[in-house]
C-alpha cells in the first residue's frame, strides 16, 4: 500500500483537488469495494500529474504504472512513488511490471493504466492515437473490471490553479468483459485485447466530447 493510501481520506486529497481546481463528473460510477474487489482504471494520459490528480478523486488508493524515467526526476520521482507508482519500461516488453499489475489486482487493489502508453501527441485525444493492450490484458488475466476515466483540461495541458475535469465513465465488470469476449468469437488474445481497448477508449473519447466545456472557444 502506498503512503498516500493511508492519507487519502485526509487533507492530502482535498489539497490536490483544490490545487488543480478539480471538478468530478459521475463520481457514482466509481465502484465500491462491495461491487468490485479490484479493477483497472483506464485513464487518458494528459500529464505526469494525472495519477496524483486521479488518486485524489478516488475513494480507494490507486496504484499505477509510470515510466521508469519519472523515478529519476528529483521531487517528482519521490512523489509518484509515494502515490503508489511502480516503474514500467515503455520501450521494452516489461514482463515484471505486467506481472506486478496482475498481482496487485488479484490482491484487491485498483491499478491505473494509460491506454496510449504515454502522453498523446494528438490533442485533443482521438481515434488516431495508437492504443496499447496492457489494460485489457491485465484485466482479463486478473479477472478484474475496467473503469474508463477521462481527464479534461484547458488547452489540453494540466497546470496548477487551472481547472481540471475528471469524468468517471461507466464501469465494465469482468462478467461483461467475458460476455464481450464470447461475442467476439474464436479470435486470438491480442485481437480480443485490441477490441476491448477500442471499446473502452471509445467511451473515454465520448466523455471528452460530452463534458469538455473548457476548450469550446478554441474549436
Amino acid at each position: 500500500m502506498s503512503v498516500f493510501g493511508s492519507l487519502q481520506k485526509t487533507f492530502v486529497a482535498d489539497f490536490f483537488r483544490k490545487l488543480f481546481r478539480v471538478t468530478i463528473i459521475n463520481p457514482e460510477n466509481e465502484p465500491s469495494e462491495e461491487n468490485a474487489k479490484s479493477y483497472v482504471a483506464c485513464i487518458n494520459h494528459a500529464s505526469a500529474w494525472d495519477p496524483i490528480i486521479i488518486g485524489a478523486c478516488m475513494h480507494r488508493p490507486l496504484r499505477y504504472m509510470a515510466k521508469a524515467e519519472l523515478f529519476k526526476i528529483p521531487l517528482l520521482g519521490c512523489l509518484v512513488k509515494l502515490f503508489g507508482a511502480y516503474p514500467v519500461k515503455r520501450d521494452a516488453a516489461d514482463v515484471l511490471s505486467v506481472r506486478t499489475s496482475i498481482n496487485l489486482l488479484e490482491n484487491g487493489e485498483v491499478v491505473g493504466i494509460y491506454p496510449e502508453g504515454h502522453r498523446a501527441k494528438k490533442i485533443p485525444p482521438s481515434r488516431e492515437v495508437p492504443l496499447k493492450n496492457g489494460a485489457a490484458m491485465v484485466a482479463m488475466r486478473a479477472k478484474a473490471g475496467i473503469l474508463p476515466v477521462t481527464v479534461i483540461t484547458k488547452g489540453y495541458k494540466i497546470r496548477m490553479f487551472r481547472k481540471t475535469i475528471v469524468v468517471f465513465g461507466e464501469y465494465i465488470p469482468f462478467e461483461k468483459l467475458e460476455e464481450f469476449a464470447k461475442d467476439c468469437g474464436d479470435i486470438g488474445n491480442m485481437d480480443l485485447y485490441k477490441k476491448i481497448m477500442d471499446k473502452v477508449y471509445g467511451e473515454i473519447l465520448e466523455n471528452y466530447k460530452k463534458y469538455d466545456t473548457l476548450n469550446k472557444k478554441q474549436k
